[in-house]
C-alpha cells in the first residue's frame, strides 16, 4: 500500500510565510572631510565592501574638518542605533568623545586610518597603517638619494592629526641618525596641495636653499612640485610623499616625486568593515589591525615591501 505524506499543517505554513526576512545590517561611517583623494578612496572601499560582502548599507557623514561637527554627527548616528560605527576622526579630541559616546550607547566602534591616543576599549578596534614607519621609510629613501648629505624641509599635515605627528616624528628620527642631513625648515600645510604650494613658494622667496622636501602626504608633495616648477627648480630638489594615491603614483613614474609610501586605502576600508560586522555579531577582533605600507619606487612606480 502506498504511504501518504502528511502535508505541512496550515498553522505552521502560515508561520513560515509570515517569518520576516533578516534585517539589513546598517553601518555609519563618519568622515573628517570630503575631497581628499586618499579619504575618498577609503570611503569607496567601506561602502563597496559593506554592500558586496555583507549586503549592508552605509550611511556616510562628512564633518568638513571640524571636530565639533563630527561629534554632533556621531550623536545623531548613535541615536539611530546602527549595527556599528566606523570613524576616521577629525582630531584626537573628537575621537575621545566619540569613544565615550559609543561605549555609553553600547554600539561597536571601529577607527580607521586615524586613531585616538587613548586605549582600545571593549567592542572597539583600530584599523590603521603605522604612520611612524611611513615617515621613516620615506626619509630613508630620500637620504639614500641625497647620499646622506643636504638640507631637508618638512611639510606636515594637520598638526592635530596623529598621522601627521607620527610621520613627522619618523622623518626626524632618520634625520637624527644622519649627521650630514640638516632640518632646515618645517611647516604645516594641512594636507592641502594648494597650501603646500604656497608654503614652498614662500620658502623659496625667503632664500631658503634645501635639497629635499619630505611631505606627510602626496597632495602636499604635489603642491611642492608645482611650486618648484614655477620657480625653475624642477628636478633639482627631491620631493617625497605618502599615501600612494593615483596622482602620487603618476608623479613618481614621471620623476616629479622621488618616492611615495603606499597606504592601502582599499585594504584599510575593507578591514574596517570586516571588524565592524564581527563586533556587531559579538565576535572577537584584534584590537589593532595594522595594514603594512609599501614603497613606491622612483624607477617605474613599482611597489616594494615597506614594513
Amino acid at each position: 500500500m502506498k504511504q501518504r505524506t502528511n502535508p505541512l499543517p496550515a498553522a505552521l505554513l502560515l508561520i513560515a510565510l509570515a517569518a520576516p526576512a533578516a534585517a539589513e545590517t546598517k553601518l555609519t561611517f563618519l568622515m573628517p572631510e570630503a575631497g581628499d583623494r586618499f579619504l575618498d578612496s577609503l570611503q569607496s572601499a567601506v561602502v563597496s565592501t559593506a554592500a558586496s560582502k555583507f549586503s549592508a548599507s552605509v550611511e556616510v557623514a562628512q564633518a568638513a574638518g571640524k571636530g565639533e561637527t563630527q561629534v554632533v554627527q556621531a550623536r545623531a548616528a548613535l541615536d539611530a542605533k546602527p549595527a556599528a560605527l566606523i570613524v576616521t576622526p577629525v582630531d584626537d579630541a573628537s575621537a575621545r568623545t566619540i569613544t565615550e559616546m559609543s561605549a555609553a550607547a553600547g554600539i561597536p566602534l571601529v577607527f580607521v586610518n586615524r586613531r585616538p591616543s587613548g586605549p582600545v576599549t571593549n567592542r572597539m578596534a583600530i584599523v590603521s597603517a603605522n604612520h611612524l614607519v611611513a615617515g621613516r621609510v620615506q626619509m630613508r629613501m630620500l637620504a639614500q638619494r641625497l647620499g646622506d648629505r643636504g638640507n631637508v624641509a618638512i611639510l606636515r599635515g594637520k598638526d592635530s592629526d596623529n598621522a601627521a605627528q607620527e610621520r613627522t616624528a619618523g622623518v626626524k628620527e632618520i634625520l637624527g641618525q644622519r649627521p650630514g642631513l640638516k632640518l632646515l625648515a618645517e611647516a604645516s600645510a594641512d594636507w592641502s596641495r594648494r597650501q603646500a604650494q604656497d608654503q614652498v613658494t614662500a620658502w623659496l622667496r625667503s632664500g631658503l636653499k634645501f635639497d629635499a622636501i619630505a611631505a606627510n602626504n602626496d597632495e602636499m608633495a604635489l603642491g611642492a612640485v608645482a611650486a618648484l616648477k614655477a620657480a625653475g627648480f624642477s628636478g633639482k630638489i627631491l620631493v617625497g610623499g605618502v599615501d600612494g594615491t593615483s596622482d602620487g603614483i603618476a608623479a613618481v613614474k614621471s620623476g616629479d616625486v622621488s618616492v611615495s609610501v603606499l597606504q592601502d586605502a582599499p585594504l584599510q576600508g575593507a578591514q574596517a568593515v570586516n571588524d565592524a560586522v564581527k563586533l556587531a555579531r559579538g565576535e572577537y577582533v584584534q584590537p589593532y589591525d595594522w595594514v603594512p605600507h609599501q614603497l613606491i619606487l622612483p624607477a617605474r612606480g613599482d611597489l616594494a615591501s615597506g614594513r
